[in-house]
C-alpha cells in the first residue's frame, strides 16, 4: 500500500505546484479511492494466482501467501476484491457528483478494469505478455492521476508529460517483481516478458528504462523551479540498476537481491519526489 500512497501524493503535490488546491476532506477521499482500488487488485491477484504463489519462492515485496496457509479465506478474498472495487467506484462517483470532473471516474474505471483483467480468466493479461504494460499504466499513470485530479480538476498535457517517466518506473517495477518467479511462471504457462527474454536481458532493460526516465527529467523538467531536484533524485534507480546489471548473474538468489535493491530504489525515488515537490511549495 505504501507505493500507492506515495504515488497518489506525488500527483497531489505536482498539481499544487501548478496552482491547484485541495481540501483535507478531498485529499482523504481521493486517497480512499486509491486505497480501495489498490486493495482490490491485490486481493483478486492473490485469488486467481493461488496455484502460482503456492509454487513460487517467497520473494521481497511479494505476497504473504495468506490464502495458501488459509485456503478457507479464498472466497472471502474474492468478495473483498469485488467490494473494494465497488467502493472505489462509488467514492469516485460521489466525488464527481460533488464537483470533481468526470476524468476522475474514468481513471478509476480504467484502473479497476486493468486490475481485474491482469489476473482474472479468461483474459489474464499477465499471461499474454501484457502484464508489464498493465502495471506500468496502473501505477505510473492512474494512481498519480487520481491525486492530480483531486487538486487540479483535469488530466491535461502537463500531467501526461509528467507521468511519462512514472509509467516507465511502473514498467521497471513489473520487471523487478517478475524476476524471482521466472522458472515458476514458465512452468505454469504464465507468459511474462522476463520469461521471454531471460534474467540478464531483463536487468539491462530495467537499466535502459531507468536511464530513459532519468534523461527525461534532465532534459524536460529542470526549466521549472519546482523540479530542480528531480534529475538528481531520478538517479537512484539508475545507480541501483547499473550495479545490479554489472554484479548479478542469472541465478534465482541473485534475482531476489535485484528485486530488493531496485524496488527499494523506486520507493526512495517516490519519497524524494514528494520531498522535492514539498520544497517547491515552500
Amino acid at each position: 500500500m505504501a507505493g500507492g500512497f506515495l504515488g497518489y501524493i506525488v500527483g497531489v503535490l505536482f498539481s499544487l505546484n501548478l496552482g491547484g488546491s485541495v481540501s483535507w476532506s478531498g485529499l482523504a477521499l481521493g486517497y480512499l479511492v486509491v486505497l480501495f482500488m489498490d486493495l482490490s487488485t491485490h486481493y483478486n491477484n492473490d485469488y486467481y494466482d493461488m496455484e502460482i504463489d503456492r509454487r513460487a519462492p517467497s520473494k521481497p515485496f511479494g505476497s504473504v501467501n495468506l490464502l495458501i496457509e488459509n485456503p478457507e479465506l479464498r472466497g472471502a478474498a474474492l468478495s473483498a476484491s469485488v467490494g473494494c472495487s465497488a467502493l472505489s467506484l462509488a467514492l469516485a462517483s460521489a466525488m464527481v457528483w460533488l464537483g470533481s470532473v468526470w476524468h476522475l471516474l474514468a481513471v478509476v474505471i480504467l484502473f479497476n478494469v486493468l486490475g481485474w483483467l491482469y489476473s482474472a480468466p479468461p483474459v489474464r493479461l499477465h499471461s499474454r505478455r501484457l502484464g508489464e504494460v498493465t502495471i506500468a499504466v496502473g501505477t505510473g499513470f492512474c494512481v498519480p492521476a487520481v491525486g492530480y485530479l483531486v487538486a487540479r480538476g483535469a488530466v491535461d498535457g502537463t500531467f501526461l508529460l509528467f507521468s511519462a517517466p512514472l509509467v516507465l518506473y511502473g514498467f521497471v517495477l513489473s520487471l523487478c517483481l517478475q524476476l524471482p518467479d521466472l522458472e515458476t511462471d514458465q512452468a505454469l504457462g504464465k507468459r511474462t516478458l522476463a520469461g521471454l527474454i531471460g534474467r540478464r536481458p531483463s536487468y539491462l532493460l530495467v537499466l535502459f528504462s531507468s536511464v530513459t526516465a532519468s534523461a527525461f527529467y534532465f532534459l524536460v523538467l529542470p526549466n521549472t523551479e519546482a523540479f530542480e531536484l528531480m534529475p538528481l533524485i531520478s538517479l537512484a534507480p539508475v545507480v541501483s540498476s547499473l550495479f545490479s546489471a554489472l554484479l548479478l548473474n542469472d541465478s534465482q538468489a541473485h534475482a531476489m537481491v535485484f528485486t530488493r535493491v531496485n524496488v527499494s530504489a523506486l520507493f526512495l525515488l517516490l519519497v524524494g519526489m514528494n520531498a522535492a515537490l514539498l520544497l517547491g511549495l515552500s
